[in-house]
């Protein structure tokens, strides 16, 4: 009776660890189920942020769509700055010998812009808050270091320098900009962001010609075949 008393014990001990390990297997699989869960819920709010921002301000393939002649092109978005509401479109076309520049833009304080291509395909806020600041500073290939006017020679500019812009009482900016020298069979502006500025270029000062806050960004992208 001592045996059979033992064997039972055995049985009971073996049963309530099969019961354990069932449970927790059990609890294993709902915790993963409930991390699935929280990565969906998380990629449907990303998906869902990016379809309202494309709601408002539209995407690179309308631009295209709307500018047959366009080889490169920016939905461009407010920044971070505290009253940013630069908003629109910029567009590039190739010219002999240059750069055609369209812009159309909403949300500007009246007066001049400064415009400028940078370096880094980013619109964020740069490690230090710098609103714009990810976008790096302007797009320089050659290296020639130096702040200058759109219409100076490759070496006297950078090569993301593209002047300035008017921008009517309204706010509001359509018009299309000359860039000449650039060379766009070498250097192309897709991966790069187009940035608005505040303030106007005064085409000298080193290294942005004191434009003012970045206020409005977008990252270029180029036609796809």
């Amino acid at each position: 009776m001592r045996s059979l008393s033992l064997f039972a014990v055995a049985l009971l001990g073996l049963s309530a660890c099969q019961s354990a390990e069932r449970a927790t297997d059990r609890a294993a699989e709902g915790a993963e189920d409930a991390a699935d869960a929280t990565v969906d819920v998380a990629r449907g709010a990303a998906d869902a942020v990016e379809d309202a921002a494309g709601a408002v301000f539209g995407t690179v393939a309308d631009v295209f769509d709307d500018d047959d002649s366009a080889y490169a092109a920016a939905v461009v978005r407010p920044t971070s700055a505290a009253g940013a509401s630069a908003q629109g479109t910029v567009s590039f076309r190739e010219s002999d010998g240059g750069l055609m520049v369209a812009i159309s833009l909403s949300g500007l304080r009246p007066g001049p812009h400064a415009i400028h291509i940078h370096q880094n395909a980013a619109c964020g806020p740069g490690e230090d808050g710098t609103p714009g600041g990810a976008a790096g500073g302007h797009w320089d290939p050659l290296s020639s270091m130096d702040h200058g006017a759109p219409t100076e020679e490759l070496d006297d500019k950078h090569l993301g320098d593209l002047g300035n812009f008017e921008a009517e009482a309204d706010g509001t900016a359509d018009m299309v900009v000359a860039i000449s020298p650039f060379p766009t069979a070498e250097y192309n502006v897709a991966e790069h962001a187009v940035m608005i500025h505040e303030g106007r270029d005064d085409l000298e000062s080193d290294p942005g010609g004191d434009a003012g806050t970045r206020v409005g960004c977008g990252v270029i992208e180029a036609r796809m075949p």
